[in-house]
């Protein structure tokens, strides 16, 4: 095929993909832009893909996403063709390096709990004449076709994970026949509790399957998938695959690339330093945000595992085009003009000049992973400087757009490496570090011929776990413009979420107004502003609570879930005795403390109680002289206590060890501040050498790599400790605002709602049962 040949296929692939987009008064042309035309990200992705499968031309979506003409990006990919995304290479065998997306997803898997979010569940019903035994053999199929489906997760002798094939797996992977269910919703338990248990990522596959018979003749299958080994577009893959095999049992589909390939790819271009200017660009961008923003103030209004959903539609006569509209005028897709409303209205709720929202992407930058099931998803993130708001509205969303096309042309590296770098995941105060607010196009469910004649139905197992963001999807059809909001109450709150969506339709209603290109940066941001409206002063109270895990709740999810007209904010506490860490825990705490416009309780538990004694006092001028005290189980943490603690863990490992201590250690003696920091450095140096020796001791020497985290883990806890006794001495022993009652947080929740009734009250009002005022 000739080149002007080619082109004008790859012309026409473009086209067609276009032909929804087309009226009366805007036909698709190959002399606009990609955006121009109306094409959205996700139509972008469908037409190189094809290209690429059909033609065998490479196309960089970012390119066709940019401000070109789709004639002049054709030409350039055809003059310059792309470097092929994926090597051609076998592993023999052999163990591959993970990536760094799976590298994270490892580490969190080695704590507890961690199934709630790491397990991902998929479900679909049959409606009738189920065969759990042709099911069974489906989901062996599956295995044996994808590789990350059969590689098991090993740490080797420099300590790097590896993942490695184990060839007989499809025939040991578990495929649970449960006993027949009386209902759907019966099945559902069962189902939850399978995919709820975790998996021994190092002895076992990474996924899990099993069905569970209906009494109408029906059943569900479900499969139950670690996320280290597959995404979400591998789990629609897998349910489409699963229906192709259950229908047919002697389909034959095509050959699905190793995800090993994909991996040794990105292992061998990072060796080479392929990826310097994309870690660079990365490391640029997280410089200017702080790693715990927040959309909420870095506040939160709700709690416990409980999630919301709304929905914002465009659902007007002439909404959507008007939007979509707007968006063609300006050279850019309906997800950036969107965006653009929606960093402005962070700005707005937040409080912060530079704000950041992130999207999840596939990641499947080449036809040859389309049908592969593994980890590409990464995250991309985007920003907004909104210091100087003079400029105009229409430059302002351009540079949005441009800010997309760029980081969608650097999404190959995984994040995780930049962030791995940063320490961001340590740093964070939120649950996902840079940004809470996770804005994505929404894909098209899965459609096979089995789901379209109805004889096979999608089966919800709803949630379980708590959202790690506040989730945006936009759902861009040709009959829907929306975007659904499923946030955790927890992070956001319902308040919140519904502050941000009107914030977000009052900016995209000025940009898309008919002086909107000319409008200034500063009149949008004054319109969302104007909607989003200004938050009445509030009851705030401010947790002050001891660190490490255990059965009872956290104290604020606890005054979360009992006084919900409560504003809880989390204050941080200072787990060691690092005068940097103490100094901004101060900081942040007085910073936090500096926003109440109302009255403000700092509530603390058990040894956190030194803390906030101290805090109290040193930020009480920032309060205004509004803040009160009330210390729940407080305790001073003495030296006593504290020497106590820390021969028990050594006695544990060596009975009869005879530790030591400095002369010096901290006492309640007076002294400076800087003698008592001092004092209790030197001491826990002394603590962690007794505590080696003991582990050495029990252990052997050298010391494994469990014994070395697990020892981490107890003088991190030490560490604590002699802060806790260190503030006591500075604090003193007063006892003053204390309220106690035996055993902890489950034992005494009773007394404890009552003391904290009248207290959590606004001033001329009374507290109703739940804690509103009424």
């Amino acid at each position: 095929m000739s080149t002007d040949e080619l082109r004008a296929a790859m012309t026409a692939v473009l086209l067609q993909q276009l032909d929804r987009k087309e009226t009366q008064d805007t036909a698709a042309a190959p002399g606009r832009s990609w955006a121009r035309n109306g094409g959205t990200s996700l139509e972008a992705y469908a037409a190189v893909m094809r290209i690429e499968q059909e033609l065998g031309v490479v196309v960089p979506v970012a390119r066709l996403l940019g401000p070109h003409a789709m004639d002049d990006v054709l030409a350039s990919v055809l003059a310059a063709p792309a470097a092929p995304v994926l090597q051609e290479t076998g592993t023999d065998g052999r163990a591959v390096p993970a990536t760094a997306s799976q590298r994270r997803h490892w580490r969190h898997a080695q704590g507890e709990g961690s199934a709630a979010f790491l397990n991902m569940g998929h479900a679909i019903r049959c409606a009738r004449d189920f065969d759990a035994d042709r099911a069974e053999s489906a989901f062996r199929a599956l295995v044996a076709r994808h590789e990350s489906l059969r590689s098991v997760y090993l740490l080797d002798e420099e300590e790097r994970l590896m993942l490695r094939e184990v060839p007989d797996w499809p025939g040991r992977v578990v495929f649970e026949s449960h006993g027949a269910a009386g209902s759907p919703e019966e099945a559902t338990a069962a189902i939850r509790a399978a995919v709820g248990r975790p998996f021994s990522l190092g002895q076992e596959p990474p996924v899990r399957g099993g069905c569970v018979p209906l009494p109408d003749g029906g059943g569900v299958v479900y499969f139950a998938i670690h996320h280290i080994a597959a995404d979400g577009w591998s789990t629609d893959l897998l349910a489409g695959e699963f229906l192709e095999l259950y229908t047919a049992p002697q389909a034959s589909l095509p050959d699905a690339t190793p995800f090993s390939t994909y991996a040794l790819t990105v292992d061998s271009r990072a060796r080479r330093g392929d990826y310097a200017d994309d870690i660079a660009y990365w490391r640029k961008k997280f410089e200017r945000v702080s790693p715990d923003f927040t959309i909420a103030r870095r506040e939160a209004r709700a709690g416990g595992q409980r999630a919301g959903s709304l929905r914002l539609g465009w659902d007007g006569p002439g909404e959507a085009e008007a939007v979509r509209a707007a968006a063609r005028e300006l050279g850019v897709t309906t997800y950036s003009l969107l965006l653009s409303a929606l960093l402005a209205s962070a700005h707005v709720l937040s409080g912060e000049d530079d704000v950041v929202v992130m999207s999840g992407v596939a990641n499947r930058n080449s036809a040859r992973v389309r049908d592969t099931v593994g980890l590409f998803t990464n995250q991309i993130f985007f920003l907004g400087d909104f210091r100087r708001t003079g400029g105009p509205a229409a430059a302002y969303v351009q540079d949005v757009h441009a800010d997309v096309v760029e980081s969608l042309g650097r999404s190959e590296l995984p994040v995780e490496v930049v962030l791995d770098e940063l320490d961001a995941y340590a740093k964070a105060r939120t649950l996902a570090p840079y940004a809470n607010i996770l804005f994505q196009a929404a894909d098209a469910p899965i459609d096979p011929p089995a789901i379209r004649d109805g004889s096979w139905t999608a089966h919800s197992l709803g949630t379980g776990s708590i959202k790690r963001h506040c989730n945006i999807h936009l759902v861009d059809t040709p009959d829907t413009l929306a975007l659904d909001l499923d946030f955790s109450l927890a992070l956001v709150g319902e308040g919140d979420a519904r502050r941000l969506l009107t914030a977000v339709r009052a900016g995209v209603a000025r940009l898309t107004e008919s002086d909107g290109a000319a409008a200034t940066v500063g009149d949008l941001v004054e319109r969302v502003r104007e909607a989003a409206g200004e938050r009445a002063p509030e009851l705030r109270v401010f947790t002050v609570d001891y660190p490490g895990a255990r059965s009872e709740p956290a104290l604020a999810d606890f005054v979360r879930e009992r006084f919900p007209a409560c504003l809880v904010v989390e204050l941080p506490v200072p787990r060691s005795l690092d005068g940097d860490e103490f100094r901004q825990a101060l900081e942040a705490s007085r910073e936090a403390i500096g926003r109440v416009d109302g009255p403000g309780l700092v509530l603390s538990y058990c040894s956190a109680s030194a803390w906030a004694r101290y805090l109290t006092a040193e930020v009480a001028g920032a309060a205004g002289g509004k803040l009160r005290l009330l210390a729940v189980n407080g305790n001073t943490v003495t030296r006593a206590d504290w020497v106590q603690e820390w021969a028990e863990l050594v006695h544990r490992f060596a009975p009869d060890a005879e530790p030591a201590l400095p002369a010096d250690a901290p006492g309640e003696a007076a002294a400076t501040p800087e003698e008592l920091w001092g004092a209790a450095d030197r001491t826990l140096a002394a603590m962690g050498e007794c505590l080696e020796d003991a582990y050495r001791t029990r252990f052997g020497d050298p010391l494994g790599r469990v014994a070395r985290e697990t020892m981490e883990v107890q003088l991190a806890w030490l560490a604590y400790l002699g802060g806790c006794t260190v503030l006591g001495a500075l604090a003193g022993g007063s006892q003053e605002g204390s309220f106690a009652f035996p055993g902890d947080l489950q034992d005494g929740a009773e007394e404890l709602v009552a003391r904290l009734r009248p207290e959590l009250v606004l001033p001329g009002a009374s507290a109703g049962e739940d804690g509103r005022a009424g």
